[in-house]
């Protein structure tokens, strides 16, 4: 009984993994069967990059942090669940251009 529950409990995290993958994240996990005195923890992380331009670094920054945000968002995420990473600006003319990239972890 004890060998099932586990086996169901590592496909259960398998799946969870896969599913990340998926979206363009990473994702671990950690299962053991029931009454082994230990708890079940599962995390699932990801990143996500955006690109923008603005007037100024900061505004150029922020565009492209919010670009990647919207792809956090459309792949599911909670932009409470996001951070920015890192960022590069370059100018390009009277231009900033940006490259942001946002780590999300649930």
């Amino acid at each position: 009984m004890i060998r099932t529950s586990s086996v169901r409990l590592r496909v259960t995290a398998v799946a969870l993994a896969a599913s990340a993958c998926l979206f363009g994240g990473a994702a671990s996990a950690q299962a053991v069967a029931p009454g082994q005195g230990r708890a079940v923890a599962a995390t699932e992380t990801a990143k996500f990059t955006g690109s923008g331009t603005g007037g100024t670094m900061g505004s150029a920054i922020e565009s492209a942090t919010n670009v990647a945000l919207s792809y956090a968002q459309a792949a599911g995420w909670q932009r409470s669940q996001c951070y920015r990473l890192a960022s590069d600006v370059r100018q390009s003319g009277g231009w900033f251009t940006a490259v942001s990239q946002v780590f999300c972890q649930r």
